[in-house]
């Protein structure tokens, strides 16, 4: 026999892989968090938790971090499935300097764990702040290679270097928005892109 599935099973598999969580831990986890369904385009809801503050979890689908500068749309990051999304808290900073926002890029599914969860798990679980470290040095690393992707002063490098580090996404992005995430125009990536599919048939 088999327990029944439940619609967190896949954040806490995500987790327990990162650091083992306590019975209690699942338990609660099991209680707070709940699945959001997002259309395709769509912004991610804002959650009336508190102070609105949340993190999520993308169970299905893929989701762009962007912001907006002088009327510019501007897009930060992109992620898909099984990874923790979400405005990082800077305690030595009330504000941030811009607002991100986040947008669905397909249909998708997500799990909404807020800030007011996570700060009475760390209180009541010690390990907890563990695996809050483990998913900093996730989210450190993969700020370092956005950085250092943005640095590369060849355009076809970096659209290079994108699709060795995104094999899941490199086709699942619109071509407006991976443009802007590489920094550079729409015109430039369809030519680099199909300079690559020509250079494949050889």
């Amino acid at each position: 026999m088999t327990a029944a599935h439940h619609e967190s099973d896949p954040l806490i598999k995500f987790l327990n892989e990162l650091q083992p969580l306590k019975k209690e831990i699942i338990e609660r986890v099991k209680t707070e968090i709940f699945k959001v369904s997002v259309r395709k385009n769509d912004l991610l809801p804002c959650v009336n938790d508190m102070d609105g503050d949340c993190l999520f979890f993308i169970v299905k689908g893929l989701v762009r971090g962007f912001i907006v500068d002088e009327g510019k749309d501007i897009t930060a990051w992109l992620t898909d499935e099984n990874h923790v999304i979400g405005s990082i808290r800077n305690p030595g900073t009330l504000k941030a300097t811009y607002e991100e926002q986040f947008q669905a890029l397909e249909d998708s599914e997500l799990l909404i764990l807020p800030y007011r969860l996570i700060d009475e798990m760390y209180a009541q679980f010690p390990e907890t702040n563990i695996l809050a470290r483990k998913l900093l040095a996730i989210h450190y690393h993969v700020s370092q290679e956005r950085s250092i992707l943005s640095r590369i002063p060849s355009a076809e490098a970096r659209y290079k270097q994108f699709k060795i580090g995104h094999p899941t996404i490199k086709f699942r992005v619109p071509v407006k928005f991976l443009a802007s995430y590489l920094g550079m125009r729409i015109e430039t990536l369809s030519r680099i892109r199909k300079k690559a599919k020509l250079e494949e048939k050889d």
